[in-house]
């Protein structure tokens, strides 16, 4: 299994996995974060403020890099979308 979420310098591997799926014909990619990763020490991989800025800098790498190709939507968007398709 593979996880689209940030670990902290891992912006590429994201833009890799996103690809990857994308190449693949899905329709959908999912990004998880933990709303504790948001503020240091609420995650062992996010301890300080400086991990925290790498954090807020790897998604909004991959979100640009898939701005052309995906929109953002919650699960109940998707789930709406995909029964109304």
């Amino acid at each position: 299994m593979s996880w689209l979420r940030p670990k902290g310098g891992n912006a590429k591997e994201m833009i890799c996995l996103a690809n990857h799926f994308l190449a693949r014909g899905s329709d959908y990619i999912e990004f998880m974060l933990h709303s504790s990763e948001f503020m240091p020490g609420g995650s062992p991989s996010f301890k300080d403020k400086e991990s925290i800025e790498q954090l807020y800098h790897d998604p909004e790498e991959l979100f640009i890099h898939l701005s052309d190709r995906c929109t953002g939507m919650t699960l109940k968007e998707y789930r709406d979308y995909f029964i109304n398709k």
